[in-house]
């Protein structure tokens, strides 16, 4: 009894020590939170009240900077519009001066034009008038030098409104000492443009004042208080510090307090300010601020709910402690029994034959593992012990081993794994696995595999054997010698040969017979009696419909002794292969379009004719009249028909004994054979009558003619190269004589054949041996300041020294060599724009010349290479097109230049003006400058019809924002007239000749 009391009291006893223990923990970890709670909020609420401090520093500085950035370009914008007004004023000067020099007799009525004509473009302007020095405004300054602007102080006479005197002396005529100045009065109207382009925000204004710090105008009054008096203001304390800089200010005139920055206007009496109110400026700040303020107060909210959780979580813990002290005695006697059940399984486990282990469900980690399992995989126990499940394994991952154990907590051999050993080899693992409730206190899982690799390999083996049989396109069959028989056979040989064989080991005896023809059948069974392979085609004509031709091969298969027990076939079906054979002969001598024969066949016929008879043997050279427009309004389907419906008239026209050959495009050759020279003509009109007869296709009639020529031999040729040339050139002369007829060949006809023929085969070797050199002519702007070159290509003859592009270019147009040069001159002048680069001078663009050929002719893909084999940025590759090619095929022209400038290439139209470019076509296309032909430029100051072409161009090309280039400016006079027009760049002799590219980097020097 005593000990059982006692026993109670101990046992009671043991939950009151541990309720008392977790309270007190309880209580600990409360107070810790309060003091870790409280020491995180305060750091917050300094790090918050640093980071709004900080930020409204921050928000000031970019506030001033961006009002400074308005000052400046509201400086900018003074300045240039008083450039504009001094370059006026330095126009009229320059025509008094000039007027004065030459001692015109109407040198007053011109300067009153003059003046008007400046009044005029700039109305702001008034009283503007040529005075003596006598008559000079009390401000100007003589010492001033000449055809510079001087501005006055702010004047109001009168109670007009108020203005600003402005002066400029005009250059003295030679021999003449007394000088003149320009004199006259602005308007403050002046400044209202400049000062309404600027957004300076609610309650924001910008400011014009005088350096003497008087108001001028304001851009929310305006000119209502010009005059006022500024000096009190801290913008003229500050700017005899610093011409510009950024202060804060009060207004007298609405009496708000704005940042204001200032700036002093270059070469002028004038100081540009922009004021913004703080608020336009970082109002934001106070936003930013609430935002803190607010994640403050949620923090500490969340704090003290957090405190609250733990006292409630304290209270919980107390009544689990003491619910799990209970349960403590029955889950150890239940541990006991485990453990003796652990016991008995472990011996069996150790001393299984195949590889076990068990592993943890959660972690996969691998827990233990028998004797079988670590000799199998190649591991020490310790390493086994270390590696998870996922391990294991060569394919799969560690996901697919929890969704296995997650799906199938028993598998007995559900599914087979491939392995792998510590020395890297695999293996497939038929898998037996079951869950365990509890190993080792975790939840586990005893999985035993099975090494089955032969049986997977063995079974892998025969699948891809059997699907590679039955998917093959060829006939596979296999035959057993003895009984003579087809064992096996793939439904492509009962499908080529027609039998009804299937399967394996059917008891049917088509024999070879099925395979072959009557004829190959003898020599199949003469090599299978013999042992030896055996290969046939045979002609299946089974469907008169469609004959085929199948290919038979056969090869022994002996056994181990070496005698041969069966034979393996392959039939396929070589129909296709035989039909492109007869197919390419045919096509390799005839037209695929028409069925006439081709060139190389028409040129041997005429051979053999020349050998074979004995009358009159002519070739004649038939080209269609205008049948480009056929294709261009009916499309090349209807022209295609004609084409044919063509032929077939040419060859009843021919008669027999004849040839009727195409000879590409639109051109067809004729070998005629005719008894004399009266049959001859008679047969070569009756061929250009049955053209010329109208032709209906596609319900259109149509009137084609021919031009023909002919050649006779062996006057005009002693072979059939020789006899086509002389009729191409024959029918050429017929086109030139009006089409629709026939002609004869004369010597005559092209007496400088032979010399474009040299000629283009000169340039071939000059392609091939690198004859061809670039020059560069560069490209100024009006400061004479290098904008750009021009890549010219030039040929190196070894005879003729250094040519031009006037001696070679049309005969490479006509040979087509203008592709190969042409890629030459991309690639070459890219290059040489690299090394601009690494000299400095990167900023310079690079134009390249483009002919029509050239454009039609992949030009997107070969300006995309050299783009990127040199890495040109956007703008510095310019290609010049005429406008010829732009309107010979205006849309696609229109889809490769964009295409073009998608790869930031510029486009330019070279000799503007010489064309008969559409206006309203130009401004759709993606252009960026056009370049003033040189014969517009040549006669500046002697055609005026060339300077109103000139002038006109040049206003178009403002309009349109494109830039302009002027060739060919040889002198300061006509660079002159075209500086005054607004021509942005110069190109000519005056400024730089074409030179080579090492005398080019010469004269640009190191960048400046």
């Amino acid at each position: 009894m005593e000990q059982g009391t006692s026993g109670t009291r101990a046992d009671t006893g043991l939950p009151m020590v541990a309720d008392r223990a977790g309270m007190g923990a309880a209580d600990r970890r409360h107070r810790r939170a309060l003091r870790v709670g409280a020491t995180i909020l305060t750091c917050v609420a300094v790090v918050a009240a640093a980071v709004g401090w900080n930020d409204y520093r921050v928000r000031r500085a970019a506030g001033e900077r961006y009002v400074l950035a308005l000052a400046d370009g509201h400086a900018r914008e003074i300045g240039l519009a008083f450039d504009s007004l001094a370059r006026g004023m330095r126009s009229v000067s320059s025509s008094v001066a000039f007027l004065e020099s030459g001692g015109f007799a109407d040198e007053e009525a011109i300067t009153r034009e003059a003046l008007a004509a400046f009044l005029d473009r700039h109305p702001h302007a008034r009283s503007v008038q040529v005075v003596e020095r006598a008559g000079l405004p009390a401000f100007v300054d003589p010492a001033v030098p000449a055809m510079r602007l001087q501005l006055g102080p702010l004047v109001r006479e009168g109670g007009r409104d108020w203005e600003l005197g402005i002066a400029m002396r005009i250059h003295p005529a030679p021999g003449s000492d007394a000088p003149r100045w320009l004199a006259g009065r602005l308007g403050l109207e002046f400044f209202d443009g400049i000062l309404a382009d600027h957004e300076v925000g609610e309650h924001g204004v910008a400011t014009i004042l005088t350096r003497d710090a008087l108001l001028v105008a304001r851009s929310d009054t305006g000119t209502r208080h010009t005059g006022l008096n500024a000096a009190q203001s801290p913008v003229f304390s500050r700017l005899k510090v610093a011409p510009r800089s950024v202060v804060d200010a009060r207004s007298r005139l609405d009496g708000r307090d704005r940042v204001v920055a200032f700036t002093a206007v270059g070469g002028l009496p004038l100081v540009a300010t922009v004021g913004m109110t703080p608020r336009a400026l970082y109002g934001g700040w106070w936003t930013f601020v609430a935002v803190l303020a607010a994640g403050f107060i949620s923090l500490l909210l969340a704090w003290l709910a957090g405190l609250r959780f733990l006292q409630v979580a304290a209270r919980r813990e107390r009544r689990m402690r003491r619910s799990i002290e209970a349960s403590e005695e029955a889950v150890g006697h239940l541990r006991e029994r485990v453990r003796d059940v652990e016991a008995q399984y472990r011996f069996l486990y150790d001393q299984h034959p195949l590889p076990a282990c068990v592993f943890d469900r959660e972690t996969l980690a691998i827990l233990e593992a028998n004797e079988a399992a670590v000799h199998e995989y190649g591991y020490s126990r310790d390493e086994f012990l270390a590696l998870n499940a996922a391990e294991l394994l060569a394919e799969g991952r560690l996901e697919d081993v929890r969704e296995e154990v997650q799906a199938y907590p028993r598998a007995y051999g559900h599914r087979i794994w491939l392995h792998r050993r510590r020395d890297g080899s695999h293996f497939h693992a038929l898998i037996f696995a079951s869950d365990l409730l509890s190993f080792r206190d975790r939840p586990a899982r005893l999985v035993i595999a099975m090494d089955v690799s032969d049986r997977v390999r063995a079974e892998a083996d025969l699948r891809l054997l059997r699907r590679a049989v039955a998917a093959s396109e060829e006939g596979l069959f296999v035959l057993d010698v003895a009984p003579d028989r087809l064992v096996y056979a793939n439904a492509a040989f009962n499908r080529l040969t027609g039998t009804g064989v299937t399967g394996e080991g059917l008891e049917i005896d088509p024999s070879t017979t099925e395979v072959v023809d009557a004829r190959a059948t003898a020599a199949l069974r003469e090599a299978i009696r013999r042992g030896e392979e055996a290969a046939a085609e045979v002609h299946d004509q089974r469907d008169p419909d469609d004959p085929r031709w199948l290919e038979v091969r056969m090869g022994p298969v002996p056994d181990a002794a070496g005698v041969v027990t069966h034979y393996v076939g392959l039939v396929a079906d070589i129909t296709a292969r035989r039909r492109d054979a007869e197919e390419r002969a045919f096509r390799a001598s005839h037209d695929a379009l028409t069925g006439l024969a081709n060139r190389d066949c028409l040129i041997e016929a005429i051979d053999r004719a020349v050998t074979e008879h004995d009358g009159v043997v002519a070739t004649c050279f038939l080209d269609l009249d205008r049948f480009q427009l056929v294709n261009d309004s009916l499309g090349h389907g209807v022209g295609d028909e004609l084409l044919v419906a063509s032929a077939r008239r040419l060859e009843a026209a021919a008669g027999a004994g004849s040839m009727v050959a195409r000879l590409g495009g639109d051109e067809f050759g004729v070998l005629l054979r005719c008894p004399d020279e009266a049959a001859l003509s008679a047969q070569v009109e009756a061929l250009r009558a049955a053209v010329a007869e109208a032709c209906t296709v596609r319900g259109v009639a149509l009137h084609v003619t021919p031009s023909i020529g002919y050649a006779r031999h062996p006057v005009d040729g002693e072979d059939g190269q020789a006899l086509l040339r002389a009729a191409s050139q024959a029918g050429a002369q017929a086109k030139r004589l009006g089409r629709n007829r026939s002609v004869a060949y004369r010597a005559a006809f092209d007496p400088r054949a032979g010399e474009r023929l040299e000629l283009i085969q000169d340039l071939h070797r000059a392609l091939q041996q690198d004859e061809f050199e670039l020059a560069f002519q560069l490209q100024f702007d009006h400061r004479r300041q290098p904008r750009g070159m021009e890549a010219l290509v030039r040929w190196r003859h070894p005879e003729r020294g250094l040519l031009g592009p006037g001696a070679f270019m049309e005969a490479c147009e006509e040979s087509g060599l203008v592709l190969r040069l042409g890629r030459w001159v991309l690639g070459e002048a890219a290059r040489r724009w690299c090394q601009l680069d690494e000299r400095g001078w990167g900023g310079l663009r690079m134009g390249v010349n483009v002919s029509a050929l050239q454009f039609q002719e992949g030009l997107v893909a070969d300006v995309g290479g050299a783009v990127r084999r040199c890495g040109l940025p956007p703008g510095r590759l310019e290609l010049e097109l005429t406008e010829s090619v732009l309107l010979a095929s205006p849309v696609e022209a229109r889809t490769v230049m964009q295409e073009l400038s998608t790869q930031g290439v510029s486009l330019a139209i070279d000799d503007f003006g010489t064309g008969y470019s559409s206006l309203a076509y130009l401004k759709e296309l993606p252009l960026q400058r056009l370049k003033l032909d040189q014969s517009f430029v040549r006669d500046l100051g002697r055609d005026p019809g060339n300077e109103a072409i000139s002038e006109a161009i040049l206003g178009m090309a403002r309009s349109l924002g494109l830039a302009v280039t002027a060739e060919g400016v040889e002198t300061e006079a006509q660079f002159s007239w075209l500086h005054a027009r607004g021509c942005g760049e110069f190109q000519g002799y005056l400024l730089a000749r074409p030179e080579p590219f090492d005398a080019v980097l010469a004269r640009l020097g190191a960048p400046g």
